[in-house]
């Protein structure tokens, strides 16, 4: 300490700077307002603005329509559905696979499910300062891992023997529960005494479905809902007594203006257009690792996974005598998502359908002597525009009607420049591509060949995914509107895959290096496999370093739902670089269904640039 204000002390400050000026320019894409299939877009008009670019700092905005309505308008019952529903964390979801090009060569592949890899490397490389910088701007709100439930039965009619409160979230996996639950009413047999707060989260078994919720749903949830209107009458009370009033500062209208999300809202239907900002060096490594140059030009092709499916939702019913509840609702899929542009996963997720939960209001409550209440809704997420004509409502856009790539663009001094180019007219980038592959419908032990030869290996990631076959099972005689279709977690709307995996336990786990263990010893417990591998994979100083540290996942993080199998695969001697090697793994999966396992394997590669031109040198 007495070094620093020493030094501090001595200090002389340097005026001026090596830039003389720094602007924030933007392309849009080609698609000429078509996007239903790949999104394209050409650097040209940034590299040839004369300055230098700053690569690392550029990032992606892709302007998204995200919309929920009825065709019988059932949204109409009730005003306030701010809500409903939420993008899964990370607006990164909505690209699918990425092939980039550098000056018409191919730089980076194409490989399928991208987001989900970015996703693994957001939430062991982020801060929890990143987060507070970068959070809302990103929607990374990093799912709460204790949240999700798992419902592997058909959702049960009426007040039927197993009827269960966890089909209030949906089939199969679950963690949309996006408030806290707390019972503050109990009606006595003995008279009208009500008692409050007689359960709550304290007080409840920690596998009770209301002892949890995702807090990183509801913050996702909050930052793309602004919402501009009022609060319509409520019996006994004027209109708009409970209104913030917001609106009469920052109106619909003002937030259009300034291009900032918002609901809106219709007889049947609520939307909100969103401006997704993402990231390039989130998704590219290549970008990251970039230095500032001139004349380079990037192309990019974009699949994305934007999505339309429909949901069935049936009311819970309450004795008419004493209100106690004697069934709960369900929630479902009623038609399997459709996925455009090229795409494999659903970025939306739709929040439970339980007492005090988002879609709650959706289903207007029932005495046990009425017939059960049913809503059907549309979802959808769009770019720029609405995209699915199956949708009721074709007429909802953005307000920016392109997708941008943005990039700052510095201008140097004379000086700098000169001092720029001759300590570095070359620059070598070296950075990491991924391969991607799928090994389905595994179960036990398993032994697999990943690839026969990958060269410059240095990382190797396995995924587990639930599919369809066990991720819940649809209610073919439950009533159509209350769900009867499934799907797998990577397009279910109920869960947060693949911003995080599915919770599959993997034991006695290997991964081989051309017929060499890179582990010791077969892995057999969570705190080996987090503490010797995950917790230093993309972390700041490899998480040695003591309060300077990134990561946010924690062991019980890790025990609860992100269960990312990572292998740290990049040590290796001079004389095997460039060496093509084979990449085999075997573990046993714990649990009596099929998974699906998705692996990663992330290598080296160099691009050598000429930095007075911005020409890559072969």
């Amino acid at each position: 300490m007495d070094s620093l204000v020493y030094d501090d002390s001595i200090n002389t400050e340097i005026s001026g700077s090596q830039f003389v000026d720094k602007q924030f320019l933007y392309v849009s894409d080609s698609n000429n307002g078509s996007y239903s299939s790949q999104i394209i877009l050409d650097s040209t008009p940034l590299s040839n603005s004369g300055g230098y670019i700053s690569w690392a700092e550029s990032f992606l905005l892709i302007p998204l329509v995200f919309q929920i309505e009825s065709p019988a308008a059932i949204l109409s019952l009730n005003a306030d559905f701010d809500f409903l529903g939420a993008l899964k964390s990370g607006y990164w979801n909505i690209i699918h696979s990425m092939n980039v090009e550098f000056n018409n060569s191919s730089v980076v592949q194409l490989t399928p499910l991208l987001n989900a890899f970015t996703s693994f490397k957001c939430i062991t490389g982020w801060s929890q300062n990143d987060l507070v910088d970068w959070g809302a701007v990103c929607g990374f709100r990093p799912d709460t891992s204790t949240s999700w439930c798992y419902l592997d039965t058909a959702p049960a009619a009426g007040i039927a023997a197993g009827v269960n409160v966890i089909q209030t979230g949906g089939t199969g996996l679950s963690n949309n529960r996006n408030s806290p639950y707390i019972d503050i009413s109990g009606l006595p047999a003995a008279g009208p005494l009500i008692f409050y707060n007689q359960r709550t989260r304290g007080t409840l078994s920690s596998t009770d479905v209301r002892a949890i919720w995702n807090e990183g749903l509801f913050q996702r949830q909050l930052d793309i809902n602004y919402d501009a209107t009022t609060t319509a009458a409520l019996s006994g009370f004027a209109a708009n007594q409970f209104s913030s009033n917001k609106g009469a500062l920052m109106s619909v209208v003002d937030c259009r203006t300034v291009f900032r999300t918002f609901i809106n809202k219709a007889a049947n239907i609520r939307w909100c257009a969103i401006d997704a900002v993402i990231r390039m060096k989130d998704i590219c490594d290549l970008f990251g690792k970039m230095p500032l140059t001139r004349g380079a030009t990037f192309r990019l092709y974009i699949n994305t996974n934007q999505v339309f499916y429909t949901l069935g939702a049936s009311g819970p019913q309450f004795a008419a005598a004493t209100g106690v509840q004697n069934s709960y609702g369900a929630v479902g899929l009623t038609s399997a998502p459709v996925i455009l542009g090229g795409g494999a996963t659903n970025p939306t997720m739709i929040s439970s359908m339980d007492l005090g939960q988002g879609l709650s209001r959706l289903v207007p409550l029932n005495s046990d002597a009425g017939a059960a209440s049913t809503a059907a809704i549309q979802v959808g997420l769009s770019v720029v525009r609405t995209q699915f004509s199956q949708l009721t409502t074709q007429n909802l856009a953005a307000t920016i009607t392109a997708c941008r790539l943005y990039a700052p663009v510095y201008t140097m001094s004379v000086f700098a420049a000169q001092r720029y180019l001759s300590l570095m007219p070359t620059k070598k980038v070296v950075y990491n591509d991924i391969f991607q592959f799928s090994f389905p419908n595994q179960t036990g032990q398993f032994n697999f060949l990943v690839t026969n030869g990958i060269p410059n290996i240095r990382s190797v990631l396995l995924m587990p995914f639930l599919p369809r076959a066990s991720n819940g099972v649809s209610a073919a005689a439950y009533p159509a509107a209350a769900g009867n279709t499934t799907s797998n977690t990577l397009l279910s709307p109920f869960c947060s895959t693949p911003s995080s995996p599915d919770p599959i336990m993997i034991s006695n786990y290997q991964v081989q290096i051309s017929g060499k263990n890179l582990f010791n010893q077969n892995i057999q417990y969570d705190f080996e496999l987090f503490q010797e591998q995950l917790v230093s994979s993309n972390q700041l100083n490899g998480s040695l370093t003591t309060s300077l540290s990134s990561g946010l996942v924690s062991k019980r993080d890790f025990q609860n739902l992100y269960r990312y199998y990572y292998a740290n695969a990049g040590r290796s001697i001079t004389n095997e670089e460039n060496v093509a090697k084979s990449i085999q793994l075997s573990g046993e999966i714990k649990t009596g269904v099929v998974v699906d396992l998705i692996c990663f394997v992330e290598y080296e590669r160099q691009l050598t640039l000429d930095l007075t031109t911005g020409q890559r040198i072969a």
